[in-house]
């Protein structure tokens, strides 16, 4: 059912995300997902956000095919690699083969990463959300049952440019309420909200790893319908061997590792806004050429095994489970089980 709420319509998450065990295709046919936009859907590192979203989704349960005229080569952990990013583009370059991409490709979701570089160019700025809706009506015009999500552009590090981003952002919310009061399935992710200023690289406009890890979270609660926080690894109480490390290839430039043997473990706080179930997507990592796992208690509870694929070191994975947890700070400790692996945060949303 349909909400309004302060006149913008709300909608219920537009994927069934409602395991957290891998599915077949015989179970679940996938969701085809059309990841577009500029050098944010490309990827300032290799994959972008699309690998932890990819991962965070079908850990979760939900298959997905990302779809688009663009296949990368790498990274090696992210096993579907097409999209519709296109490095430079503005909005009228990608109204401009909208109707060939969804004709072709058929896509059930896009996820609209655009207008960044009509901001760094201050291409007629007092028109660009205009511009916006005529791309997003392009898109509905060949698939007319199509869900949509909306991103804000992300901070910039030159203040002019950022103002702007700031203006054009701030209009983002009345165009997709236009198009939700007509009924169509469009919302709205305010993804800017969840990125710092650490972020952003030093060229003042693409993300970091971090950044990257942080947008594909924005991407994931909107698709869940549910709101997300992430814990930190690096801020665990270790034991043994294990500590933390920094690396500019985690979230928040930090990970935690070196649970290598029976006396080493890493404990973190996961503070619960109610007691109840949720969902938990740990993010490892793991070089040792063969798969790897912890035990995780919570809350010194039953212990349960999480298994991390060998992509390599900071090649990072999630992996999604359910929980019953209490209302405040909740126990997630980390020991070691089977070779070798690192963790670098844990998100935590609704079951």
């Amino acid at each position: 059912m349909r909400r309004f709420l302060a006149g913008l319509l709300i909608l219920p998450a537009l994927l069934p995300l409602t395991a957290a065990a891998p599915q077949t295709a015989a179970a679940a046919d996938p969701v085809k997902i059309m990841p577009m936009g500029s050098s944010t859907t490309a990827g300032s590192i290799p994959g972008g956000y699309r690998t932890d979203l990819y991962w965070m989704l079908t850990s979760s349960g939900q298959p997905v095919d990302f779809v688009g005229s663009i296949t990368d080569s790498t990274p090696a952990n992210l096993p579907d690699r097409n999209h519709e990013g296109h490095g430079g583009w503005v909005i009228d370059q990608l109204t401009q083969v909208a109707t060939e991409r969804m004709q072709t490709y058929q896509p059930d979701t896009v996820l609209l990463h655009a207008g960044a570089n009509d901001v760094l160019q201050n291409l007629n700025l007092a028109t660009a959300p205009a511009r916006l809706e005529n791309l997003i009506r392009t898109l509905y015009a060949v698939r007319p049952d199509l869900a949509v999500y909306v991103s804000t552009v992300g901070p910039m590090a030159d203040a002019a440019a950022n103002a702007r981003a700031a203006s054009f952002n701030n209009q983002l919310p009345f165009v997709v309420a236009k198009l939700a009061a007509e009924g169509k399935k469009v919302r709205f992710v305010d993804s800017r909200t969840a990125l710092a200023a650490t972020d952003v690289m030093s060229d003042g406009i693409h993300l970091t790893h971090s950044g990257n890890s942080k947008l594909a979270a924005q991407w994931y609660a909107a698709l869940q319908g549910s709101p997300i926080v992430r814990f930190e690894a690096e801020t665990a109480v270790f034991a043994g061997k294990a500590h933390s490390a920094a690396t500019p290839l985690a979230s928040n430039n930090g990970k935690a590792g070196w649970i290598d043997d029976a006396t080493s473990s890493a404990t973190v706080t996961v503070n619960a806004p109610y007691a109840g179930n949720f969902r938990v997507l740990v993010r490892g990592g793991n070089g040792s050429g063969a798969l790897s796992s912890h035990t995780l208690t919570v809350n010194g509870g039953t212990a349960r095994v999480i298994e991390y694929p060998a992509y390599g070191w900071e090649a990072w994975t999630q992996q999604a489970l359910d929980v019953s947890l209490k209302a405040g700070a909740n126990t997630f400790k980390f020991s070691f089980r089977t070779g070798f692996a690192e963790l670098d945060s844990i998100d935590l949303v609704t079951a």
